[in-house]
């Protein structure tokens, strides 16, 4: 229980430091030649917590984690007015939401699997080519659109391509972290003001969240709820609130489903579950470990609300000094896990996100990055 403990103080930390991945931190666990009965339990735990305390970095200093990237993009938009307490509450809520619907479906989630998967595995291309489509094309700029798209497809595939420790950090810090650094302008994040009662209407999107995640364990190479959350964008509407609540309920429904995947099917479609089904057998040891994962994420949400005062104090920080901090961390981390390659690799995406910006073209449309390696996959 001890290790359990350690780790879900670590998932704490570990979630604040900006562009640190989860399957990073379980890495460096495994790497300790641990032999602890509940080290599988304590991957899970870390891995719940870790996964909602991100939305700080996320929302109020744009940096994505690759489970919720696209919260970057309401979330530091509501941060610069100011509501940024306001997104972590929405996410927060959401996940909790997601997290009871979850618990209630999971039964027939193991019942489902083994019949859906079989018959939808041969229709996985055309499907996502429908569904690209429909994310390029349903914007203002359809033309501009598809070329960062394609471009986004191209670095991505060559990411992926480089056998990097962790493609995902310089791949998405680089276009939505620092090309955001790069386009910035001299306004401060404002005062956070302590949000009022958060909208119920946005319960539905946390339902749609679940359906969401719920398929998305069904999609060879459909890893990220990022992915998932781009191809519904044309389903919801663009408030900011929308896209967190959907962001973050697809995100904890996909871990939550993904037990149920590993279990049944014998594919573990997230990092940190995978790594506890190569310790021990899922299917024999589901209640434990599906019960701390959910304790990790509750733990985690009870603590941002319990301390939602204090995380709009991240406000104050001066941003240009903030913004000179941020770019070096994010140069030393990439190159610390990356090396080389991941900081070239790091500037090629950097240019393709400062692009995206001054062409006003929706960053949804980067999610090329690992759609495009996707579809050329199953192809």
């Amino acid at each position: 229980m001890l290790l359990i403990l350690c780790c879900l103080i670590l998932g704490l930390f570990s979630g604040l430091i900006p562009g640190l991945h989860s399957n990073t931190v379980t890495s460096v666990l495994l790497s300790l030649n641990l032999t602890s009965e509940s080290l599988p339990l304590a991957i899970v735990a870390m891995f719940g917590v870790h996964s909602i305390i991100s939305f700080i970095p996320s929302i109020f200093l744009g940096i994505p984690d690759e489970q919720v990237v696209l919260s970057v993009l309401p979330g530091h938009r509501m941060a610069k007015e100011g509501r940024g307490i306001e997104a972590v509450m929405i996410m927060a809520l959401s996940a909790i939401a997601a997290l009871l619907v979850c618990i209630i479906f999971f039964p027939i989630s193991q019942a489902l699997y083994p019949v859906v998967y079989p018959l939808l595995s041969p229709y996985m291309p055309p499907i996502l080519l429908i569904a690209s489509a429909i994310l390029v094309f349903k914007t203002q700029k359809p033309m501009h659109s598809f070329l960062i798209f394609l471009l986004a497809g191209i670095v991505g595939q060559q990411a992926f391509s480089l056998s990097l420790p962790d493609p995902f950090l310089p791949l998405f810090s680089g276009m939505f972290a620092m090309a955001a650094i790069f386009n910035f302008s001299s306004s401060p994040l404002p005062k956070q003001e302590l949000p009022g009662k958060i909208s119920a209407g946005l319960l539905r999107f946390s339902l749609l969240g679940v359906f969401l995640g719920w398929f998305a364990d069904l999609l060879p190479g459909i890893s990220s709820p990022a992915q998932v959350a781009a191809f519904a964008s044309p389903l919801i509407p663009s408030s900011g609130a929308a896209y967190l609540a959907l962001v973050s309920s697809i995100g904890v429904s996909e871990s939550v489903f993904a037990f149920s995947t590993a279990s049944t099917l014998g594919k573990a479609r997230i990092g940190a579950i995978a790594e506890a089904s190569a310790i021990v057998d899922v299917s024999q040891n589901l209640l434990p470990l599906l019960s701390f994962f959910i304790i990790g994420t509750a733990f985690a949400c009870i603590a941002l609300c319990a301390f939602r005062n204090r995380i709009g104090e991240i406000a104050k920080i001066h941003v240009p000094s903030l913004n000179l901090l941020i770019a070096a961390y994010l140069i030393s981390i990439v190159f610390l896990i990356d090396s080389f390659s991941g900081l070239l690799l790091f500037a090629v995406s950097t240019a393709l996100g400062f692009l995206c910006l001054r062409m006003n073209v929706e960053r949804t449309l980067l999610m090329g990055a690992i759609i495009v390696p996707t579809i050329l996959m199953l192809f």
